[in-house]
């Protein structure tokens, strides 16, 4: 991230993996734990940079323009880049450098609309948001093997708080590379990112850290998956 607007956006650390060279970015953690938020900043920046298009996507996703871009839009407030963004119902684009986001959902009212999405020229980074709603690996793959753009760094940026050990993204991504769930760190062609609202505390009001207590006083199972992100055997 460029020192300009790291100054208006502070990130935890973390983050900064996402500018590691992988192609597969892990993004776990549990409630109140900034994915989202820092992603998106990332994605913005990353338009900054001329011949990228990133298609964000849900396994479901009725309308973007109520649901995910509104927060689209904070950052671009936050980091004072009103001018340099145009933002439709379904695209945001950097209007200094020609690089987009574009938003769709993989499942419609007719079925999976995979053709369509693998269809997309010159995609560069694809994001899977609530990565844990796909529970089809063949839909993964085939979506996976479309990005491959020849001239820019290729990114597949999962983002989810953590299911069952019954997952694909657990056994694809974490038993079979022998990663331990809650890790941060590169192996091979993947970067894994976890977080907690540990990480984010100095963002998160006393209401909801209130309420993280109570859970993890009378619910300690429970604390342990929705607000550490842990993976339920």
């Amino acid at each position: 991230m460029s020192k300009t607007y790291s100054k208006l956006i502070a990130l935890n650390k973390k983050f900064n993996y996402l500018g590691s060279e992988s192609r597969y970015f892990i993004v776990t953690g549990g409630r109140g734990s900034s994915k989202s938020f820092s992603v998106t900043t990332f994605l913005l920046l990353l338009t900054n940079e001329s011949g990228h298009i990133v298609l964000f996507t849900r396994y479901t996703l009725v309308s973007a323009s109520i649901s995910i871009i509104p927060e689209f839009i904070e950052k671009i407030e936050l980091m004072k880049m009103q001018d340099q963004f145009v933002v439709t119902k379904d695209e945001i684009i950097n209007i200094v450098t020609g690089s987009k986001i574009i938003f769709k959902g993989i499942k419609t009212s007719s079925g999976t609309q995979t053709a369509n999405l693998k269809s997309l020229q010159g995609v560069t980074t694809w994001v899977l948001d609530e990565a844990e709603e796909l529970t089809d690996e063949d839909t993964f793959d085939k979506i996976d093997l479309s990005i491959r753009h020849r001239t820019k760094q290729n990114r597949v940026i999962l983002i989810l708080n953590p299911t069952t050990k019954e997952h694909f993204i657990y056994d694809k991504f974490f038993e079979s590379k022998g990663i331990e769930q809650g890790s941060t760190l590169i192996k091979n062609d993947t970067t894994y990112i976890h977080t907690t609202y540990l990480d984010n505390i100095e963002n998160l009001s006393e209401s909801f850290l209130n309420q993280v207590e109570i859970i993890k006083e009378r619910r300690p199972e429970k604390y342990k998956h929705t607000i550490l992100g842990g993976w339920l055997d």
